[in-house]
């Protein structure tokens, strides 16, 4: 199967890698079933054995729905089913040919692929770690434009403070956006009384 964000292609073979079908579902739990039906109405006295790329994100709804209806999954690592698309003369790009290559990677590794066992803590440990690094990437990023609106205004603003994020320095920039713009010296002391740990 290619998996992807909104639709899910699969493309199924024979042990003989000879094309029975293929369909494309929308990455739904209430849609899974089209696959299931479908792959049943081919497989006649036949295993089946699916294998996804990613069993981690996209895929994981799929990958837990599949094997709470003990069905085989394995897990196709992306770089094999991409060594597959590249060892052909001429290069496709389709969600059918990418799921095709997927399957003749699953049928010619069978043995060297893992079972697929989606892991909810590690799963939502990666999410977890997804988001601090968003989160840090934007706070650099405002820290950033920061620096760059200072320059404008203070172009000398690194020797008032060494760290322009602490408190103090906060409190002072906002009291005083730019050196022409005073506020009343009253106002001024208690942002700055109020900054200090």
């Amino acid at each position: 199967m290619d998996i992807h964000k909104d639709t899910h292609t699969a493309v199924i073979l024979d042990c003989w890698e000879e094309q029975l079908g293929s369909i494309t579902f929308e990455n739904k739990p209430s849609e899974y079933h089209k696959l299931r039906n479908l792959v049943n109405k081919q497989k006649g006295r036949r295993k089946a054995i699916y294998g996804l790329e990613d069993i981690h994100h996209y895929g994981r709804n799929l990958s837990l729905y599949l094997l709470d209806k003990r069905e085989e999954v394995r897990e196709i690592n992306s770089a094999l089913s991409y060594m597959e698309r590249m060892s052909y003369p001429t290069t496709k790009k389709s969600d059918d040919w990418d799921a095709k290559c997927v399957a003749s990677v699953l049928i010619r590794r069978l043995n060297e692929l893992p079972q697929a066992t989606p892991n909810d803590l590690f799963w939502t440990m990666k999410m977890i770690v997804r988001r601090r690094n968003a989160i840090v990437r934007s706070i650099s990023n405002l820290t950033n434009q920061m620096h760059d609106q200072l320059k404008d205004h203070y172009p000398s603003y690194r020797k008032f403070f060494n760290d322009v994020t602490c408190k103090t320095s906060l409190a002072f920039y906002e009291a005083f956006p730019s050196p022409k713009q005073r506020c009343n010296n009253r106002r001024t002391s208690q942002i700055l009384a109020s900054s200090k740990p």
